[in-house]
C-alpha cells in the first residue's frame, strides 16, 4: 500500500499546476498523514468509509479535498467523494454554528475584557491592548523598538515613540504577520494616553524586543505563543479575544470599525464574519 501511494502522491505533486506553494505543501501533508492509513486508488466506498472515521467535518473536508484532487490528477473515480464534499459544507456550517453558540455562552463581554485590561501593566498591557482594540495576532506584536521609524531599518516587526513626546502617539510598522503575503506591510497608530504611558515606564532601549527573551533576543512565535496562553486576558489567547472584539462591533452595528479590523488584522471580512463571528457562523 505504502509504496503504491508514495508513488502516486509524489505525480500528483509533481504535476500540481497554477497552485501556490503552500498549498502544494498543504496538499503533500494530508496526503503523508493518510499514508498506510488507506489505499489512495482504492474504490470510493472504502475511501468513504475511512473518512467516516474522522469526527472532526472540516478535518474530514480537507482529507477528503486531498484525496478527490489526486484521484483526478490521475483519472479515477471522484463522484461519491465530489457528493461527500457537497454534503460536508453543511455539516461544516452547522459545526460552526453550534461552536458559535458555545463560544456565546462561555465567553465574557467586550465590557469585561476592557476592565480586565484597565487593571494590567506594562508588556501585558500591551499584549492585551492589541488584542482588545485591534485584534491583533501574536505575531503582529512580536515588535522591537525604535525611537524613529523614518531612520529604522523596515525588515522586522517595529513600534516607535518618543518618550518625550506630549502626543501620546505609538506607531506599530507590522512587516512579519500570517497574511502578509496578501496584504503587505501595515502601520497602526495609536494616541492612547495609557497606552504610551505603559510603554514609556518600560523604559526601553534603542532596539530592544518588547517581550525580550532572557537572553535579550529576539522572541521565538512559540514563545509569544506560550505568553499569550499565561497572560492574556482570562488566558483566552488572541483568537478568542478577536471573537468577542468582532461580536462587539456587529452587536453594535460598527461596521466601519470592522473593516478597520478586517485591515488591521489582515483578515477578509468574510472571514471575519465566518470563523470569528461567535453569533452565527
Amino acid at each position: 500500500m505504502t509504496t503504491t501511494n508514495e508513488k502516486l502522491q509524489t505525480e500528483f505533486i509533481n504535476g500540481l499546476d497554477n497552485v501556490t506553494d503552500t498549498t502544494r505543501k498543504e496538499y503533500n501533508a494530508k496526503l503523508t498523514q493518510m499514508t498506510g492509513k488507506v489505499q489512495f486508488d482504492a474504490d470510493e466506498d472504502s475511501l468513504l468509509q475511512f473518512l467516516s472515521t474522522i469526527d472532526n467535518p472540516n478535518t474530514r473536508t480537507n482529507k477528503a479535498f486531498a484525496l478527490l484532487r489526486l484521484r483526478k490528477f490521475h483519472g479515477m473515480p471522484v463522484a461519491e467523494l465530489e457528493r461527500l464534499r457537497d454534503d460536508l459544507k453543511e455539516e461544516i456550517r452547522t459545526h460552526r454554528k453550534e461552536h458559535a453558540k458555545k463560544n456565546n455562552e462561555s465567553l465574557v463581554s467586550y465590557n469585561d475584557l476592557l476592565t480586565t485590561l484597565d487593571g494590567l501593566t506594562g508588556r501585558d498591557y500591551f499584549m492585551n491592548y492589541m488584542y482588545v482594540h485591534h485584534g491583533l495576532r501574536n505575531r503582529d506584536i512580536n515588535v522591537r523598538y525604535r525611537p524613529s521609524l523614518s531612520k529604522a531599518t523596515k525588515n522586522e516587526n517595529l513600534i516607535s515613540f518618543n518618550p518625550q513626546s506630549k502626543t501620546n502617539k505609538v506607531t506599530l510598522y507590522i512587516c512579519d504577520y500570517k497574511t502578509a503575503g496578501t496584504y503587505g506591510p501595515k502601520t497602526i497608530v495609536c494616541k492612547n494616553p495609557r497606552l504610551f504611558t505603559e510603554l514609556k515606564d518600560m523604559n526601553m532601549k534603542n532596539g530592544d524586543y518588547v517581550f525580550k527573551m532572557a537572553n535579550g533576543g529576539k522572541p521565538t512565535i512559540n514563545y509569544m505563543n506560550v505568553l499569550s496562553s499565561k497572560n492574556s486576558i482570562n488566558n483566552y489567547g488572541e483568537g478568542r479575544i478577536a471573537k468577542i472584539l468582532v461580536k462587539h462591533l456587529l452587536e453594535n452595528k460598527r461596521y466601519a470599525e470592522l473593516e478597520e479590523l478586517s485591515k488591521q488584522r489582515g483578515t477578509s471580512l468574510s472571514t471575519l464574519y465566518t470563523v470569528y463571528n461567535v453569533q452565527s457562523n
